[in-house]
């Protein structure tokens, strides 16, 4: 995965979180995706975010 690809991933992934009111959830997963090397391990972050959510 290119870095402007990974980038994008990223952007769309916060803005998600954003929409659903999650601000914290956004900036934690923007922090913990620079760790993530592929669109597989940025999709499982952001799942994961998600489900934070439902059990927060």
């Amino acid at each position: 995965m290119g870095e402007a690809e990974r980038r994008d991933f990223v952007r769309q992934g916060r803005e998600v979180l954003l929409s659903l009111g999650q601000r914290d959830l956004a900036r934690r997963y923007g922090l913990l995706a620079a760790g993530a090397s592929s669109r597989e391990e940025l999709a499982e972050l952001l799942l994961a975010m998600l489900q934070a959510r439902h059990a927060g």
